[in-house]
């Protein structure tokens, strides 16, 4: 039971924090002067390049993972980004009372790509054990 409840407990903390790391880069959408483009698909390739080297430096530090199952490894990959975008878009919502020119759908595909990017490169390459 204790090892359940282990691998339940390492599984959410990995998540969250896979999920929560794309918060401080969408921090300076706050203030915005102008709209925001309705165009998303270079904006969303380059937060994913970003984010997939983010993953790689990350792995200067955090070599393995803190999952060791391979089932809540690919769990990770599927989730993280999902919560991580409702997370930002949920922020922006927020935001946009205040802003007009904050589009809560644009934070959403911005957090996913990253949030994807980022997970991505941490399944292939960090090591669980």
């Amino acid at each position: 039971m204790e090892e359940i409840l282990i691998i339940i407990i390492q599984f959410l903390f990995e998540v969250i924090i896979e999920s929560i790391v794309n918060i401080p880069f969408d921090w300076p959408s706050k203030n915005r002067v102008t709209p925001e483009s309705e165009s998303l698909w270079l904006t969303n390739f380059l937060w994913f390049l970003g984010a997939s080297f983010l993953g790689w430096i990350s792995l200067l530090f955090l070599k393995h993972t803190l999952i060791s199952l391979p089932a809540l490894r690919i769990a990770n990959l599927a989730i993280a980004p999902f919560l991580s975008a409702t997370i930002s878009q949920s922020i922006a919502n927020r935001r946009a009372k205040e802003n007009n020119f904050i589009v809560p759908k644009n934070h959403y595909w911005k957090a996913y790509w990253f949030t994807l990017g980022f997970t991505t490169v941490r399944f292939a390459f960090a090591t669980h054990g």
